[in-house]
């Protein structure tokens, strides 16, 4: 998985847009003509709004005495029933940033602005296709090689004792990368074994729990 990758990457470059004044009945065309579901609102290269497809719909069966194949009145404009801005980010962000502001946003894209204009689009598709690096409560960071690696915590808890804290036996007899069970020292008799259990609160070999 790439860690570099930024949202310059992975925009579109090409998106589609709309103004404020542009006809809704004509937007709506563009949306189903295209098959997506929200247009970008510009003003002067500036994102201003959004236009998602029920929007458009709920304002065009809404329009009083007008309906979209009357060629005498306009009807609707975009800018009387846009929606607010998407979510921004910056070209050079990174695609993490890119999944935080989704979901902190409850947005399914962002639009990469810069110099106040809107210069791309990037999807919650594109950011999950790109290997953008999972956030929330089940990761932790390990360091491994001097990096910081994100990962989840499996297991734990069968390591903890009847008491809460660590079972002596669980911590004496680990388990490596195989998956194989590796040997513990008998705290009693020295012994090297491979099924230590807990007796009295120490980590000890079957014959000396039954002695």
């Amino acid at each position: 998985m790439r860690t570099d990758t930024t949202v310059r990457d992975v925009m579109h470059r090409e998106f589609l847009g709309v103004s404020e004044s542009d006809r809704l009945a004509d937007a709506a065309g563009l949306l189903v003509d295209e098959g997506t579901d929200c247009l970008v609102v510009v003003r002067g290269g500036e994102p201003v709004g959004r236009l998602d497809c029920r929007s458009a719909l709920d304002a065009l069966l809404g329009a009083d005495g007008w309906t979209p194949g009357d060629a005498d009145g306009d009807g609707p404009t975009v800018g009387s029933v846009m929606g607010p801005p998407l979510p921004t980010v910056a070209p050079n962000d990174s695609l993490a940033a890119v999944e935080e502001r989704l979901v902190s946003e409850g947005a399914d894209r962002v639009v990469a602005v810069e110099s106040g204009e809107a210069v791309g689009v990037v999807t919650a598709g594109d950011a999950l296709a790109a290997g953008a690096p999972r956030t929330g409560d089940g990761a932790r960071e390990d360091v491994v090689g001097g990096e910081s690696v994100r990962g989840t915590r499996h297991g734990d808890e069968a390591m903890l004792g009847s008491d809460g804290g660590v079972d002596p036996a669980s911590e004496a007899a680990t388990t490596d990368v195989s998956e194989s069970a590796t040997q513990g020292v008998c705290e009693s008799c020295g012994a090297l074994v491979p099924d230590l259990v807990t007796a009295n609160g120490q980590a000890v070999c079957p014959e000396c729990r039954e002695v």
